[in-house]
């Protein structure tokens, strides 16, 4: 089916749904139709047009038969062209058709033009064109062009199809579109069509009004900026005509000026001159000369006026405000009359103030100024002699109460140094240094005089008590300690500690002190600073801060010991107490091996087990048995490992993981440093067991050291220091072979006994050997083959 006759199809449905008809209605059309169409083509598409215009599939069934064979051949070549701005949504095709009648030079936008119906209503809308005063410059023919026999007979033409295409009065329902059957619509392209066309609208709509919008926006921008320009040109020609006009009254007053200057010179001079003449005729000459000048002056003046007249007019015709030259004359005219009002004022207060600083300084002649104290007492507006009765009622009972550093309290009576008020007239002299011109001070400041009055002691007795004061007893005295460097863990640096300011009394400043609180009649005072020993050096010292950043590098090394159940880390606190730093002198710095010692020294209290006292589980009575004594355990060389550590700073390296050098070490590194077996010797019951883990696996009898000859066997836990066979053991007098020798306190050991016929009892008080312990032979053997060096021997009662 060509796009002609599918075009002419739907504008049919479309005028359906405007204009109903009927199904006989519709018959009848399609019957006139084919009668026109029989002249040019009795074959061609007369089952066409006996269809019902609703019946779109037997159309398209009818369609697909072959064509006669005289119908015309046609080639279409479609070309789509791109909507334009002005006419968005619209398309049309445009075809070039060949044939086997004559080529037209017309374009033809249908597929094909099958018709002489076609052509007939191409030709009729061209002349309705035509007599319509349309002009054209294609003669294009368009599938609008071709409308159907309902249309004609409805009265519709080809224009008012257009033209209710083209109005956007209407709102197309695009629901409605969508929600007909595709049975009775004409194609599936309608909808989409439509669709885009209402998009592709609104959103050109969206664009006009935005642009619209930013258009107003930029005109309303540039119509303020047009305003404030206009304002700011016209605010300084304002300006500048104002100062114009300034400029000219000042020039005009000066030349004024100058005008009578030079007129009063030339009338002195000519007076001068006809004074040295004679008689009448000098006199009537000057009056001559007076009248002329006044005459001339006159008329200048008036010339003057005339002009300044004609400036004014032509001034108030270019400017009609207010002048501001004028304004400019009553304001300097003002100017005046204001200074001389405040003058005037200034004046009278000035007066004022003068007959109340007279009167003050009466008044303050022989009395004391406002907020004025003297030893403590309030003398504000009093005489010297109001004063010389208050300070002796003053001593009445007098106490006078000192406290000091570390709590100390001192006190002392003024009975006890017979204390007295003298009135010689130290008030008056007191009064005569504070003078009487300088009264109005005192009202914003404080006067306080002590001292100065005559109050005598005797100071021979004032001198035994403050030798018994509580500031000299030695529990309250602590010598100064300077600032120096040191160490915040929290922080982890450097800072300078301010040290100790102590409590080290200097009596010749103490004795100064407690006189002088008596003479100023003081009832409680303090210790002042300067009464005690000051520090040599304090913490805003410069050379402090040199010697904490010679320090301060050393404390980000890290030395580390490990004692295998645990480690240890030295901190930045305990390598700066490896340092000597002179804060009472000059904050030298160095490295001191005492101080490094001392650190090794505390690593040793608290790592050394040598002679600690240790808890076994007994195998005499198989409960827990503490024992102390003895050298068993780990003991740090605290020389050779002082050495080492020193070197080791020294050249700020880092220490991970350092075992120390150690002086004996034990058989085991952890806290039970016993291990799990040793040697057990009961002196009370006279036994040994050999332990391990909790069990006697050997046990003997034994003969210990004598204690009644001063032999007894020493207690306490010791290591086995080494075992060997055949020995002689040798002491004053005697020289005894044995078969097993295993010693573990000094010269003192166990071995076998040939010389012993019994062991256990009490044989040991009696026939007891020099300390060591005497054993059977036959378990002798066997300790000997179990014992290890090193382990430990514990003897107890």
């Amino acid at each position: 089916m060509s796009r002609v006759e599918r075009k002419r199809l739907e504008k049919e449905s479309r005028k359906k749904k405007l204009f109903p008809f009927s199904k006989k209605t519709n018959d009848i059309v399609l019957e006139k139709n084919k009668e026109e169409k029989a002249s040019v083509d009795s074959n061609y598409d007369e089952n066409i047009y006996n269809l019902e215009a609703n019946s779109f599939k037997e159309i398209e069934e009818m369609q697909k038969k072959d064509t006669p064979k005289n119908k015309p051949e046609v080639v279409s070549n479609v070309q789509t062209l791109s909507n334009n701005e002005d006419d968005f949504g619209k398309t049309s095709s445009y075809v070039y058709s060949k044939s086997n009648e004559k080529s037209s030079s017309r374009m033809k936008t249908a597929d094909r033009i099958i018709s002489v119906e076609d052509e007939k209503m191409y030709l009729n809308n061209k002349k309705n064109r035509t007599e319509g005063g349309k002009d054209y410059e294609e003669d294009v023919l368009t599938v609008d062009s071709i409308f159907t026999a309902e249309d004609i007979k409805n009265g519709i033409n080809d224009e008012e199809v257009i033209v209710q295409e083209k109005s956007g009065d209407e709102e197309i329902d695009i629901n409605s579109i969508k929600k007909l059957d595709i049975e009775d619509a004409p194609f599936e392209d309608v909808v989409k069509v439509a669709e885009s066309r209402l998009a592709a609208e609104f959103e050109e709509k969206k664009m006009e009004e935005e642009k619209k919008k930013k258009e107003e926006l930029l005109k309303k921008q540039e119509e303020e900026k047009r305003i404030a320009e206009e304002k700011r040109l016209a605010e300084e020609k304002r300006k500048e005509e104002g100062l114009i006009r300034q400029q000219k009254a000042e020039q005009e007053k000066k030349k004024q000026k100058e005008l009578l200057n030079n007129q009063d010179k030339s009338l002195d001079d000519k007076k001068e001159d006809k004074n040295n003449s004679n008689g009448s005729d000098s006199n009537n000459d000057l009056k001559e000369e007076a009248n002329i000048n006044k005459s001339n002056y006159s008329k200048d003046n008036n010339a003057s006026e005339d002009k300044k007249a004609k400036k004014n007019k032509i001034e108030k015709k270019k400017v009609k405000s207010a002048p501001l030259i004028s304004n400019i004359n009553s304001v300097v005219d003002e100017k005046p009359k204001k200074n001389r009002t405040f003058k005037k004022v200034i004046g009278i207060i000035i007066a004022i103030l003068l007959i109340i600083y007279i009167i003050g300084c009466v008044l303050f002649n022989g009395r004391f100024y406002p907020n004025t104290y003297v030893n403590g007492i309030n003398v504000s507006f009093k005489t010297p002699k109001e004063l010389d009765t208050l300070a002796k009622a003053r001593l009445e009972g007098y106490k006078l109460t000192l406290n000091g550093r570390k709590n100390v309290k001192d006190s002392i009576k003024g009975d006890d140094i017979e204390i007295e008020y003298i009135s010689d007239g130290s008030a008056t002299n007191i009064k005569k240094e504070q003078g009487f011109l300088t009264w109005p001070k005192a009202f914003f400041s404080d006067s306080k005089i002590d001292g100065q009055l005559n109050i005598k002691f005797d100071e021979s007795k004032l001198e035994k008590i403050v030798d018994d004061f509580n500031i000299f007893d030695k529990k309250n005295i602590t010598p100064p300690i300077s600032a120096f460097p040191d160490y915040n863990i929290k922080e982890k640096k450097m800072f300078a500690n301010k040290g100790d300011i102590g409590s080290t009394p200097v009596k010749e400043k103490v004795y100064k002190f407690v006189k002088d609180s008596i003479k100023a009649e003081a009832v409680f005072a303090n210790y002042d600073d300067y009464v005690y020993l000051p520090q040599k050096n304090t913490y805003k010292d410069s050379r402090l801060k040199k010697a904490i950043d010679e320090i301060e590098p050393y404390t980000n090394m890290k030395i580390e010991y490990d004692f295998e159940y645990e480690t240890f880390t030295a901190t930045g606190q305990d390598i700066v107490k490896m340092f000597k730093v002179d804060s009472e002198k000059d904050y030298s710095v160095e490295l001191s091996r005492d101080n490094v010692r001392e650190f090794v020294r505390s690593l040793s209290r608290k790592y050394s087990t040598y002679g600690d006292t240790r808890e076994i589980k007994s195998a005499s009575t198989g409960e827990m048995l503490k024992v102390s004594g003895g050298v068993y355990g780990w003991l740090i060389d605290r020389e050779k490992e002082t050495d080492a550590l020193l070197k080791l700073v020294e050249a700020k390296k880092d220490i991970v993981k350092r075992k120390p050098i150690y002086a004996q070490t034990a058989v085991s590194r952890s806290k039970n440093d016993m291990g799990n077996e040793f040697i057990e010797i009961d002196l009370g019951s006279q036994h040994m067991w050999f332990v391990r883990d909790g069990k006697a696996i050997v046990s003997t009898p034994i003969v210990s050291g004598n204690p009644n000859r001063g032999d007894a066997t020493p207690t306490g836990i010791y290591p086995l220091n080494y075992k060997t066979r055949h020995a002689t053991l040798r002491g004053p007098g005697y020289a005894s072979p044995v078969s097993y020798w295993m010693p573990f306190n000094g010269d003192i050991g166990i071995h076998d006994a040939s010389w012993q016929p019994v062991y256990g009892g009490s044989r040991y008080l009696y026939a007891g050997s020099h300390g060591c312990i005497n054993t059977p032979y036959g378990s002798m053997a066997q300790f000997y083959s179990l014992a290890k060096e090193g382990m430990p021997v514990v003897v107890h009662y």
